[in-house]
């Protein structure tokens, strides 16, 4: 499925954006509905709110890293509230590229986090699909860098 979204993509009528800079013109409610998904992801997640994490993917969504394939919200909040429960933190996500088509997005960048008094930084990949109106994660993956000794 991936592999069909990454080809059928470029040859749909596409929307492509950077980080704003500041004085950039407005952004569309689409791309700005998309960044809100990452804002809301690191405030719910902060708060402790691993129900409110796993509401921001679809039904059948996926989490993968090194250490889980999470699939489906049941799935994927039991692996955020253990994260909670660990001390984890979300110090920041910040997005390099987005692009939506129709119902379909992707946004990939880098993020920091501090879990356990242990800050790492990696490369996140997000895949959004609208459902009845609204961008939710149908795949999010996270790798963490290699972190000096």
């Amino acid at each position: 499925m991936f592999a069909a979204l990454f080809i059928a993509l470029p040859f749909a009528a596409p929307q492509t954006a950077s980080p704003k800079p500041e004085g950039r013109e407005q952004m569309s409610a689409d791309e700005a509905a998309i960044r809100q998904v990452s804002e809301d992801w690191i405030r719910f997640y902060n708060a402790g709110g691993a129900a409110k994490v796993a509401a921001l993917y679809t039904d059948d969504g996926y989490y993968l890293s090194a250490h889980i394939l999470a699939h489906g919200r049941q799935a994927i909040e039991a692996y955020w509230e253990r994260g909670i429960k660990a001390g984890g933190h979300i110090d920041f996500i910040k997005p390099l590229t987005l692009y939506y088509t129709g119902d379909l997005a992707y946004c990939a960048g880098t993020y920091q986090a501090t879990n356990a008094g242990v800050t790492v930084d990696g490369r996140i990949l997000i895949v959004l699909r609208k459902v009845n109106g609204k961008w939710l994660m149908a795949a999010h993956e996270t790798v963490v860098r290699d972190q000096p000794l």
